[in-house]
């Protein structure tokens, strides 16, 4: 399935949301939001989370939080990489409004960010070859990734959704080519029919003498 590896990432200060970017649908959003009510901004580290076939990345730093949803297959350290470059590029560019933004604030410049780094982290061989360069996030192996219902409460817990943009554009291709072989086939149905009404009439029209008298 072509489908990107990294579904969602977001930057936030405790439960306040700065900043956040997927390319799908479903309820991960809320679902996200809940999760972040679990840690305290003032505490640094890395966590994983498995919840259903999706984990949930988690990286806190300088009182901000930063979280990447993969597949369950895609790479930790291959997430955290992720989670590093951004945290780096969004510190730096919005150093001195941080304490004070506002939910969204930094939504509408830092989103492509989060599109272009996650497209850039989808592909595992380029990033590998990164991570094996600078060396940035070896504690990473220490970070094993715990069941979700480790920090969630009974009935917290509800079904992940997630639909693949990518795989309904394919089904609507398929789909629309589809409809157009039905169309055609219809089109030569008719044509075939009527070639026969006609060529039916021609046979058995009376000779010109005979419709005379």
């Amino acid at each position: 399935r072509n489908w990107k590896m990294n579904i969602y990432a977001l930057v936030s200060r405790g439960t306040t949301v700065l900043c956040e970017y997927t390319s799908n649908t479903g309820n991960f959003q809320q679902i996200t939001r809940t999760i972040l009510d679990k840690f305290d901004p003032k505490s640094d580290g890395k966590h994983s989370y498995a919840y259903d076939n999706y984990l949930f990345h988690i990286m806190i730093q300088n009182n901000l939080i930063y979280l990447a949803m993969t597949t369950k297959d895609f790479e930790r350290r291959i997430s955290f990489a992720f989670l590093e470059k951004i945290s780096g590029e969004f510190e730096s560019q919005f150093a001195e409004s941080i304490a004070t933004a506002v939910a969204y604030e930094m939504n509408k410049r830092f989103s492509k960010n989060l599109s272009d780094n996650m497209e850039s982290f989808s592909n595992s061989v380029k990033s590998d070859r990164i991570n094996v360069l600078k060396g940035d996030i070896e504690d990473v192996k220490q970070v094993m990734a715990d069941n979700i219902e480790r920090i969630l409460e009974r009935g917290e817990k509800i079904e992940l959704l997630v639909d693949k943009t990518n795989d309904l554009q394919e089904q609507a291709v398929r789909f629309k080519r589809s409809g157009s072989e039905l169309r055609s086939r219809m089109w030569w149905g008719q044509m075939k029919l009527k070639l026969l009404v006609f060529g039916g009439a021609g046979v058995h029209r009376p000779p010109r003498s005979l419709r005379r008298g």
